[in-house]
């Protein structure tokens, strides 16, 4: 598939099979700006391939290497907002009532739930690097166990929030961010890590060619976990699972160097 750039005329050639049948945005290799890429429409001037309609951002200028590089921003759930504007608009009256009822239940026992709940200042961290198909339903599906979640929309952001945060799970999908290899920068930036460093991360690698759970496969990968895509919905759960058995496995010695556990 063949992209041509309206700002310096480039032909840039892309590989149809791996790209997403979405919206993406992408930059020229020549020029530096930034393609967004709408649909793929056949061109009866271009036998070679295909050219797609694009809209193209002028490149930035010079960023100051004392900037503050992008990072992943937390995610919030699509009925975050929802009950925000829902309770800006409730009445006194109403808020009276809330509150008479909170104090009703107060002295009753907290449901199993709750008591299996993290305290809020040690939530686990998680990034998700995959598709943003799939990352929306990763993402609530992990804020819904209590994580803080961060979705990283490019390769800049994953290592951003990676060298800015003490993450503590990271969720890689292996077509993250094709145009700049993703993939293959963050896996890198977990390589370079101390092993004190390594241990204290969760590499969850989602990928189609392997059984979720599969040790042998995730050990391959040198990942800790790997999930296949028809089993994201369960990911969460699966994610439990394999924390609750690497917990087990390093716990004496997180007791004799004073961690916590992930």
């Amino acid at each position: 598939m063949v992209v041509i750039c309206s700002n310096c005329k480039a032909r840039l050639q892309l590989d149809k099979s791996k790209l997403p049948p979405h919206s993406f945005k992408l930059r020229c290799p020549k020029c530096q700006s930034r393609i967004e890429i709408k649909s793929a429409v056949p061109s009866d001037n271009d036998s070679g391939g295909l050219t797609l309609p694009a809209e193209v951002t002028p490149p930035p200028g010079e960023a100051s290497p004392f900037e503050r590089p992008p990072i992943a921003a937390p995610f919030k759930p699509a009925n975050v907002e929802a009950e925000v504007a829902e309770a800006s608009a409730t009445s006194p009256n109403d808020v009276v009532k809330l509150l008479a009822e909170v104090l009703r239940h107060a002295d009753s026992p907290a449901p199993k739930s709750a008591a299996l709940k993290r305290p809020a200042w040690n939530r686990r961290k998680a990034l998700v690097c995959v598709d943003p198909e799939r990352s929306t339903e990763i993402a609530n599906g992990l804020v819904e166990r209590d994580y803080e979640v961060f979705v990283a929309e490019n390769t800049a952001e994953a290592l951003g929030r990676m060298r800015e945060d003490r993450i503590d799970v990271v969720v890689l999908d292996g077509e993250f961010d094709l145009v700049e290899q993703g993939f293959a920068f963050v896996t890198r930036e977990v390589k370079l890590m101390q092993p004190s460093e390594r241990r204290r991360l969760f590499l969850v690698y989602v990928t189609p060619n392997v059984r979720t759970m599969d040790l042998h496969a995730a050990f391959l990968h040198n990942a800790n976990l790997v999930v296949n895509p028809d089993d994201i919905a369960r990911m969460p759960e699966v994610l439990g699972v394999s924390l609750r058995y690497y917990n087990e496995l390093y716990r004496d010695l997180n007791r004799v160097l004073e961690l916590s556990p992930i």
